[in-house]
């Protein structure tokens, strides 16, 4: 069964990547980051802590706990997404700030990373190079590497086959607008 959330960042990714591989790395990572909850925060129990973040009764950017789909914990990361959902005047948890700042991020700080997403053509491949150009985990493990591809791939299994098959009728659709009928005995042809 499929979830809001993933059928969200799916669509959020291929719809800027248009590369079904990238897309799915990239969701796999995220899973293995923060099981793709944009109000995941690791290293407090406070129930309150997004509302905390944004009435600035913490000090989200400082406090060392990784947070969101990806598991921001840097000052100057946490910073730009905070900075980025105020301008938006949305919550730090809003999953599509979360989205949206970290494509920003991606195409402006991490290019390695963000060609691996819209390059990609091998999922494992994709996800190694996220996992250690973007997400930069301590666990950086041949175990993590595989399990944040074999999210990848069942991500690819879900979702794969709609964007082929939207593919193929986009293709067919524009294959037939280009019909030509011809209703005359000559006809000069030109590019």
């Amino acid at each position: 069964m499929i979830t809001v959330n993933e059928e969200k960042i799916w669509n959020f990714i291929y719809e800027k990547s248009h590369n079904a591989y990238g897309t799915a790395a990239l969701m796999g990572n995220l899973m293995a980051e923060s099981s793709l909850n944009p109000k995941n925060v690791t290293g407090s129990k406070d129930p309150d802590y997004v509302q905390k973040a944004d009435s600035g009764t913490i000090d989200f950017v400082h406090d060392g706990h990784a947070f969101g789909l990806v598991q921001w914990c840097f000052k100057t990361r946490k910073e730009g997404l905070l900075s980025y959902a105020k301008s938006l005047k949305t919550s730090v948890g809003d999953i599509n700030a979360q989205l949206n700042y970290m494509w920003q991020e991606l195409q402006n700080s991490y290019k390695t990373a963000y060609n691996a997403i819209i390059n990609s053509t091998n999922i494992r491949k994709s996800s190694d190079v996220i996992m250690l150009k973007y997400e930069k985990p301590s666990n950086t493990s041949e175990t993590m590497k595989q399990r944040r591809a074999n999210y990848g791939q069942k991500f690819y299994d879900m979702f794969a086959s709609s964007v082929s098959k939207e593919n193929v009728e986009k293709k067919e659709s524009k294959e037939t607008s280009k019909k030509v009928i011809i209703t005359m005995d000559r006809v000069n042809l030109r590019a």
